[in-house]
């Protein structure tokens, strides 16, 4: 199980290490016309719509089909990179679009399938488990930060065209608006294919019973039954807020924060402290959810975006603030790490039952969030922007405690009656519910063949 997340690890990190230096730099780079606000604006939005009909993508192609052509297309975005332009970055964009959804709910599906089959030898909680495999998976992953936007920085900076001063930018921080543009002309960076051949060594993960047991037709509609047929509505809020947050760290910080009292040259080492925070945090908390459940941790979590939002509300970064321009990143990276880890966790086990649709409305509702922030990023001051991802964030996490409320409730009322009177009788129901969640999904190994078990109903489990 931990080789399996292992190859799993390695091969996400390869293909984004590339990825995500370069998104890291587009709304610097592609400044005319926001080009690279834009594309990316345009993949999030496709990705909305694959991440609705991931469950009906994955039934046909199968999780690690879907991985295959994916990491095709990163080649042909990646590729996009050394010509520029709108004929060629928005439709490799849209492309990756297609397969974004799939490929994020298929990881979901494999990690969960991993630490579900682990649990059944392990004396912890699945949660536990679950948070452990995530933290894993997510620790090496946001190591895509370091070694990327370190070799994006070295170019830029012995590049001749790249450095600060040859960047005039009128307004920085929150004071950053539309009508007072910022001009920019720096050269992009050279950027390398990512060899994906890693991929091969990720046993195919066969239809999950949840797949075999349905039709085509409703894979197409359990999307829509898992929204509004669940919790998971809720959720929506907490969900977008996840990604918003993200993308102003992607776009608004590296342009506004990074490149403009600094230079474009910076952004690499700044977002490379960000990922080794982010990835150190990640393994820390995925150990500590064994001790205090997921709720203290989301609102840790909560609580550090916050106060950066608003920190970054009333801040205009000057040149001689740089060591500030680090720091603020690598304490988002304390936020990530439990967002990360956390919520797919959460995910798994709140919706044992559906976990393709589930993680499919994620990717969906991360989209939306993504696409809302490159959409206006043309046409918002920064401040603005800050400001509306605080209320998402402030919605959504009185949303998430009363779903959290909620779930404890339906635990409690599953406890029998006759049972009552027995002073094991809660810790006999909690026994019998993590045996059921254990027994719910079979191990890789099965699951690659064609033995299936019976599928018990288990109550929802929380650490």
């Amino acid at each position: 199980d931990t080789e399996y997340v292992g190859h799993w690890c390695v091969a996400f990190q390869l293909v984004f290490t590339a990825n995500f230096a370069i998104q890291n730099l587009q709304s610097s780079l592609h400044e005319e016309e926001s080009m690279g606000a834009s594309a990316l604006g345009c993949m999030y939005a496709t990705s909305i719509f694959s991440s609705i009909f991931a469950p009906t993508i994955i039934g046909i192609l199968g999780a690690k089909g879907c991985l295959v052509v994916a990491w095709i297309c990163h080649i042909l975005y990646t590729l996009a990179q050394f010509y520029p332009a709108w004929g060629t970055l928005v439709p490799a964009s849209i492309l990756l679009g297609l397969l974004t959804g799939p490929t994020w709910t298929a990881q979901g599906l494999y990690v969960s399938a991993c630490a579900f089959s682990f649990s059944k030898r392990s004396q912890h909680s699945p949660y536990t488990i679950l948070s452990r495999f995530n933290g894993l998976f997510f620790a090496l992953y946001e190591t895509k930060n370091i070694l990327g936007n370190l070799v994006s920085s070295f170019v830029l900076r012995n590049g001749v065209g790249n450095k600060s001063e040859g960047i005039i930018f009128k307004f920085c921080g929150a004071d950053d608006c539309p009508d007072a543009e910022n001009v920019t002309d720096i050269e992009e960076p050279d950027t390398w294919v990512v060899d994906t051949m890693l991929v091969v060594l990720v046993t195919p993960l066969a239809r999950s019973e949840w797949v075999g047991r349905v039709s085509l037709r409703e894979t197409a509609t359990s999307w829509f039954h898992t929204l509004v047929g669940t919790e998971m509505i809720y959720l929506v809020p907490f969900m977008v807020f996840q990604s918003m947050e993200q993308g102003i760290l992607l776009t608004e910080y590296t342009r506004s924060y990074i490149s403009c009292p600094i230079g474009i040259h910076k952004v690499g080492f700044v977002m490379a402290s960000y990922g080794a925070v982010t990835a150190f945090f990640v393994l820390v908390f995925s150990r500590l959810a064994r001790l205090t459940g997921r709720y203290p941790l989301f609102a840790l979590a909560a609580s550090v975006n916050a106060a950066l939002l608003a920190v970054l509300l009333n801040w205009i970064p000057e040149r001689s603030e740089e060591e500030l321009i680090f720091i603020f990143p690598a304490v988002w990276g304390v936020s990530e790490g439990i967002w990360q880890t956390q919520t797919n966790s959460m995910l798994a086990v709140i919706f044992y039952d559906r976990k393709e649709p589930a993680f499919a409305n994620y990717q969906t509702w991360r989209a939306v969030g993504y696409t809302l922030i490159f959409s206006y990023h043309s046409f918002l001051c920064v401040s603005t922007k800050l400001a509306i991802a605080l209320g998402f964030l402030v919605v959504g996490m009185i949303l998430y405690t009363a779903v959290e409320i909620r779930i404890r409730w339906k635990e409690r009322i599953r406890i029998p009656k006759s049972g009552q009177k027995d002073p094991n009788a809660k810790r006999k129901s909690t026994s019998q519910s993590q045996e059921g969640l254990s027994e719910s999904v079979t191990d890789v190994d099965e699951v690659s063949g064609s033995k299936k078990k019976k599928k018990n109903k288990p109550a929802s489990y929380d650490t």
